[in-house]
């Protein structure tokens, strides 16, 4: 029995939350996937560009909620994409920030 067939016998209220992120990302089209995270990325944008820019203040629970939302649509596309060129990009990222920091150089305000 596949991953897929298995997870779809579990009922939905007994699934963990990896079994969720497994069926998002088996049973929906890879473009969907792709849709819903760059819908949820660009809500989380807007509200953080909302709490700079805005004179009134933003809720917090809404930022907490982008990211939130934001997360799980990221978790979804790391069981599309290869895990391996992921974790090598974050090292690498990582890295490049880890040299900035040690040479003083990522101090940014705005």
């Amino acid at each position: 029995m596949s991953l897929k067939e298995k997870i779809n016998i579990v009922a939905s209220e007994n699934m963990t939350n990896k079994d969720i992120i497994q069926y998002l990302a088996l049973n929906n089209d890879k473009n969907y996937n792709l849709l819903k995270c760059t819908e949820e990325l660009s809500e989380l944008q807007t509200i953080l560009l909302q709490n700079i820019n805005k004179e009134k203040d933003i809720n917090i629970q809404d930022i907490i909620d982008e990211i939130g939302d934001c997360v799980i649509r990221l978790e979804v596309l790391k069981l599309i994409y290869d895990k391996t060129l992921i974790k090598e990009r974050v090292d690498y990222k990582l890295n490049k920030f880890r040299t900035y920091i040690k040479k003083g150089k990522y101090l940014k305000k705005i």
